[in-house]
């Protein structure tokens, strides 16, 4: 099914609710908003038809197919030096306690993989323009709908994992410190007293084509992970992240490799001399393909050989795998939420939209019963993301208030 194409997006165009920062050039905020649109109509496509029965393969290969639909859509005027564009994070959906990375090959056996009633589904994609990445993700349970809510753990396992999302983002600002942000976020996993955060899941800074920079938001560090100077940072207008958000119902959060095989790689800055033709030439598609963001096999052309040619490269650190996590218990449930945001003068603002399934305690299709007590967090969930204007006064109450 083809999607809506976006608007011709050209560097002089802006989108109305571009959010603004001094610190980037215009034209770079823009292709960000560009490149979130495009990702965002593409995660609208997929939760639309993650209905029961629905097959897991075919939602990942349309999600694919349009961002690359979108992409195709923009930045066409330069065609002397045309800008690069496509896929940052291939569609990936994983369902219940999988945590993340499932996007099978036509040849897995999770590519027969069905949609059911009451599944608990992340849906993880994303696209560039010029490099720069706009990655989303959210949670949603199939067959949900105004009629038949989700309640219960579920219910409150989306309401965490989202008002977490929106906790950290109200939290970030110029000057604050990465563990405040961490600090507030486990406060408030207080209030859900049956929902924890996975360990170890790194939020990074995103830069033109690296969405893995230096500076990471650690929400639910392991104890290995230590609050050291090396991973303390102040974050900084210009600043823009991806925000990954894990939670889940079960008492381990400790996640571990699941049984299907890797199909999402990403090539490093590593350098070595391939020995096997087949690796070359697998490495060689990649390069030319995918550039520096994550690939799906299914993007090869050859995925047999694919398959065989990846293994040399990773073994010798050309290629970096993204491994299919679940959690140790089959009956646990998972949610998670990726927003990429930039740091403004005031503030973080979105570059991704707000999700569509699930919007905040208002919602028809989700209805937790967990009301957020501290007074404090409450305060700061409650507020605009984006501060309220001054309003200006008027001359008879400049008087007044000169009196």
């Amino acid at each position: 099914m083809a999607t809506q194409k976006p608007t011709e997006t050209t560097e002089a165009s802006k989108p109305a609710d571009q959010p603004t920062s001094a610190a980037l050039p215009a034209d770079t905020l823009t292709k960000y908003k560009t490149a979130a649109e495009i990702a965002s109509k593409a995660l609208k496509l997929v939760i639309s038809k993650a209905v029961k029965g629905s097959n897991l393969l075919s939602l990942c290969q349309e999600g694919d197919a349009s961002i690359e639909e979108g992409c195709a859509s923009v930045y066409n005027k330069d065609k002397k030096n045309p800008t690069k564009k496509g896929i940052a994070f291939p569609c990936a959906i994983s369902i219940n306690n999988v945590l993340c990375h499932f996007t099978p090959l036509p040849t897995d056996a999770g590519a027969s993989q069905e949609l059911q009633d009451g599944d608990v589904v992340k849906i993880m994609l994303g696209s560039h323009i010029d490099g720069y990445a706009s990655i989303i993700s959210e949670t949603m349970v199939v067959g949900a709908s105004s009629t038949a809510a989700v309640t219960g753990p579920k219910a409150d396992l989306l309401a965490a994992a989202y008002n977490a999302t929106e906790l950290a983002l109200r939290l970030i600002k110029p000057g604050v410190k990465n563990w405040e942000v961490t600090d507030g976020v486990q406060k408030l996993l207080k209030e859900y007293s049956s929902i924890k955060g996975m360990e170890g899941m790194l939020s990074h800074q995103h830069e033109q084509s690296v969405i893995d920079g230096k500076k990471t938001i650690n929400l639910f560090p392991t104890t290995e992970q230590h609050r050291d100077k090396d991973s303390t940072f102040i974050f900084e207008e210009g600043d823009v992240f991806g925000l990954d958000v894990l939670l889940t119902t079960g008492e381990d959060t400790k996640s571990k490799a699941h049984g299907d095989r890797t199909s999402i790689f990403q090539k490093t800055t590593s350098s070595y001399q391939l020995k096997m033709k087949t690796s070359r030439a697998t490495y060689g598609e990649i390069v030319k393909k995918a550039g520096a963001f994550p690939f799906t096999l299914r993007k090869l052309e050859d995925q047999t050989k694919a398959r065989m040619g990846v293994k040399e490269c990773v073994q010798h650190g050309l290629l970096k795998e993204f491994e299919v996590t679940t959690t140790s218990d089959p009956k646990d449930f998972t949610a998670q939420y990726f927003v990429t945001f930039v740091v403004t003068k005031t503030g973080a603002s979105r570059i991704t939209p707000q999700p569509h399934f699930y919007t905040g305690q208002l919602s028809e299709v989700v209805k937790s019963e967990v009301k957020v007590q501290d007074e404090e967090l409450s305060a700061i969930l409650a507020r605009g993301l984006k501060p309220k204007k001054a309003k200006k006064q008027t001359n008879g109450e400049a008087k007044e208030a000169s009196t």
